[in-house]
């Protein structure tokens, strides 16, 4: 018998949860009880995360649990991230889905309430039976779903390359339009003789192996990299606007020496260039935000910070020029050779052919290497090897690629014989790049990544569940088919108005580095974005609200006034944001792991992953471009305006390069990039945290081999930085426990992190704590708000773990399977065994905790 249905268990009016007692008065955990606008005093919120399928089903096992004894009707908000966001949605959506019954004669929240608690409970439900046999679709196996997987990433990786490729098909194309037409060097006679001066390493070159590339990299070099560097010592010490009057001699003495040695007037020019952007520096320094005083020190440190971020900016563009000098001349150096040869386009098409298939087939090499490191993740998970990754795959993946591009470009050019050609090719792909890098094509890159298969997947299980069509439909039997009713468009998903809890969808928000400064973010690369049927709430305080009265769907309203906000607009009236559907947000939050995860325990990813994986992020148009936000923290200038001006131009190109180099901006860009919630924080406790619910179950399924806790430590950083909130162990003493109102017959189930977080390979001894939540005095200015009045939490988290006595078919699963319950990912597929034993588990450890309330049906 289910300790659950246990008639001899004690039968409460409500869950003991809701009776735990003020961690100082002794009274009721609550405050502001007399206000309207706060939540009331037994508000329970409920987080449920894990890893895939197997976080889900022990998820549903929890909810199983809570709906047996009663404790699901009193939660109020769900807050779910990753794999538990699949078992959160397809509850919400067995709630919501009474609301489209147009022959429900009674939807009474009680009685939904009711219904939705039998048919969790039954195992012969429907949505129940529906979950165990066709789970396993989210992640499928076989030779068939294997080849869908295959093509998947295929259609993934062909839009990388695709997009890129036509884009620097035409940038590689008018650098050889330069190079073998009427502006070419050997073409301009003395004047280019004169310009050879100044480029003394391109001149020495043979004429038909310098280009472009090579005459830009050393022009970068001689105009902005070596006179930048100088102009840092040119700046005055001691007066104000000007330059220091012993090093100007000096370097001007060397360079009137060289010249007169040389005949070159490099040295002179070199001079002129460092003292042109020392001015520069200074005016910067005067005009943006330098003190009145023009003797303050300040000014001299921000005129030198300025020459330092230039000198970075340039240093990037030097190597990024001699990078592709490099791929110009491989590229020349094969297109010569083969047309030296004899060799036809044809021949020439089936060497490109041929070089794409080294480059998948290097591309799948890569893919299985990251595979076989993951699971040799305890070996390599101290070692930083992130960039000796990166160099590895930017050589494997991005260089023969750019290679084949320069080496075409060259062929259709016939190495200056077929001028027409090449330059016909090069406009077509000029045209092309301008066409797929509008905004209206994003959302083609966005259907080419993982994710729209993902969802589309999750539509049909976890959201079929408890489609009532798919059982009249005649091909409703059909996993594989979509049929109408599975998925809903987010703004007409409620389970709250069902009786069901208000259900809050987290995601991460990429921010890999800082938008003022554009320096890399260290620790935190991403933030939360939460989702849910009021708005959206995004980093510890910016929130906007969905206009639910007017059209068009997806228009948000900020609700706060106070820049810099992202959700604040320059132009009048509401934000017109891209609307998704509830499958979308879910696929999302449980993605598989986007670009430089900061904070998991693997290895970091390589900043070149979507070269060679299936691309697992979204591109969301938040509805606002950088210069349509009010008070936008960017820097401006002449470089910053030309980036963002050829950014619009080709968006596409722009967010693939991004995505490529793992560079994002963060909210202040219109288009966010985001990934799986557990990037950022992987509980899905944050934003119940943040708003202060008063009683939180934390069903905690994430993957923890080593028993290490991190995903909890990191809630509990959070909570403290973001929020200055602290999180600490309830006193596991019985005599403690008793005396906070927790039962007798759930404290022998309760125990201490270290009961939970036991040595690895060893059973632990509990699978769950109490922990108690204290929130920092409300500011003065909020003095009035009954959500920062209160002060504290009470949190029940439980955490998948084996401590031996399970279910008998639970403890046969974990012995033949030693890494229950934190099984690798590396193969995802889920079987009956597998579902039912993580599924069962969550169920019996909610069995022990929840004690029946009694049933208020109507």
């Amino acid at each position: 018998m289910d300790r659950a249905s246990d008639p001899t268990r004690s039968v409460v009016e409500r869950p003991w949860l809701l009776g735990l007692k003020s961690f100082a008065s002794g009274n009721p955990a609550s405050v502001a009880q007399d206000s309207d606008s706060s939540l009331p005093p037994d508000t329970m919120g409920l987080a449920l995360s894990g890893e895939g399928v197997r976080g889900a089903a022990f998820c549903l096992g929890v909810v199983q649990a809570l709906a047996r004894s009663g404790w699901l009707r009193h939660v109020d908000y769900l807050s779910t991230v990753s794999g538990g966001g699949y078992t959160g949605a397809f509850l919400g959506r067995y709630f919501d889905s009474y609301r489209g019954r147009p022959a429900e004669p009674d939807l009474a929240p009680g009685v939904v309430q009711d219904r939705v608690a039998r048919g969790l409970v039954d195992p012969n439900s429907e949505p129940i039976d529906w979950l165990r046999r066709h789970s396993n679709y989210l992640a499928p196996g076989g030779a068939r779903d294997e080849a869908v997987n295959l093509s998947e990433f295929l259609r993934s990786l062909l839009s990388v390359y695709l997009v890129l490729g036509i884009f620097f098909l035409a940038v590689f194309g008018a650098l050889n339009a330069i190079g073998y037409g009427p502006l070419g060097a050997p073409k301009l006679g003395p004047l280019a003789e004169k310009l050879a001066v100044l480029l003394p390493i391109s001149r020495h070159l043979p004429t038909s192996d310098s280009g472009p590339w090579v005459i830009l990299a050393e022009a970068a070099t001689w105009l902005a990299l070596v006179p930048l560097m100088l102009a840092y010592w040119l700046i005055s010490r001691n007066e104000p606007d000007s330059l220091s009057s012993p090093i100007l001699l000096a370097v001007a003495l060397v360079a009137g020496g060289l010249l007169l040695a040389t005949g070159s007037p490099l040295a002179t020019t070199v001079l002129l260039s460092a003292v042109l952007w020392s001015i520069g520096a200074w005016v910067s320094a005067r005009r943006e935000e330098g003190p009145a005083d023009p003797f303050h020190p300040y000014r001299r440190v921000l005129a030198r910070e300025h020459l330092n971020r230039r000198l970075a900016f340039w240093l990037s563009v030097t190597i990024s020029l001699l990078v592709l000098t490099l791929v110009d001349a491989i590229g020349r150096w094969l297109a010569r050779g083969m047309l030296g040869s004899g060799s036809t386009f044809g021949h020439i098409a089936l060497a490109i052919i041929a070089s794409g298939a080294i480059v998948l087939v290097l591309a799948l090499i890569l893919r299985g290497i990251d595979r076989w490191i993951v699971r040799r993740i305890r070996v390599v998970a101290s070692l930083d090897r992130s960039y000796l990754w990166a160099l590895a795959t930017f050589l494997l993946g991005a260089m023969p690629a750019l290679v084949m591009l320069s080496f075409l470009s060259h062929s259709l050019y016939g190495a200056g014989e077929t001028y027409a050609q090449g330059l016909t090719v090069t406009v077509l792909a000029a045209i092309l790049s301008l066409l797929l890098g509008t905004r209206e094509c994003i959302p083609l890159l966005n259907q080419t990544g993982s994710i729209a298969t993902q969802a589309g997947r999750l539509s049909r299980t976890f959201l079929g569940a408890t489609n009532t069509s798919r059982r009249v439909h005649p091909e409703g039997q059909d996993v594989t088919r979509p049929i109408l009713g599975d998925d809903v468009p987010f703004d007409r998903y409620h389970p709250e108005r069902a009786g069901g809890p208000l259900h809050l969808i987290n995601c991460s928000l990429n921010e890999t580095f800082d938008i003022s400064s554009f320096r890399s973010r260290g620790d935190r690369q991403a933030e939360n974005l939460a989702v849910g049927p009021a708005g959206m709430s995004t980093s510890p305080s910016w929130h906007a609200l969905w206009r639910v009265t007017e059209p068009p769907v997806g228009s948000l309203d900020p609700a706060e006034h106070e820049a810099p906000d992202p959700f604040l607009s320059r132009r009048a009236g509401p934000i017109l944001a891209e609307p998704l559907d509830l499958e979308d947000w879910v696929a999302i939050s449980g993605s598989l792991s986007g670009p430089r995860p900061s904070h998991r325990l693997e290895p970091r990813l390589p900043r070149f992953p979507s070269l060679v994986f299936a691309r697992s992020g979204y591109w969301w148009d938040s509805g606002l471009d950088a210069g349509d936000r009010l008070d936008t923290p960017i820097k401006g200038g002449l470089v910053s305006r030309i980036g963002a001006g050829l950014a619009r131009l080709f968006r596409s190109q722009t967010l693939l390069l991004s995505e490529l180099t793992g560079r994002f901006g963060g909210p202040w860009s219109r288009h966010w990039y985001l990934t799986n919630g557990a990037n950022f924080e992987g509980t899905g406790a944050y934003e119940l945290l943040r708003r202060r619910i008063p009683f939180l179950i934390l069903c905690d399924a994430t993957n923890d081999p080593q028993h290490l806790g991190a995903n909890l430590a990191r809630l509990v950083r959070l909570a403290r930085v973001d929020l200055g909130a602290e999180v600490t162990e309830a006193d596991p003493d019985v005599n403690a426990l008793t005396s906070q109102g927790v039962p007798t017959e759930v404290i022998p189930h309760l125990g201490s992190l270290a009961d939970l977080l036991s040595p690895e390979h060893e059973p632990a001894r509990r699978h769950a704590t109490l922990l108690q939540v204290r929130y920092p005095e409300a500011p003065p200015q909020t003095l009035n708000d009954p959500w920062q009045a209160r002060r504290q939490s009470w949190i029940l988290y439980l955490k998948a773990t084996e401590t031996g006595d399970e279910p008998v078919d639970v403890r046969g699963y974990a012995a033949t399977h030693p890494d229950f319950p934190d099984e690798t990912l590396t193969n995802p597929s889920s079987d009956e065994p597998q579902w039912e034993s993580y599924r069962r588990l969550g169920e019996h450890i909610g069995g022990h905790l929840f004690l029946p309330v009694r049933s208020s049906s109507h």
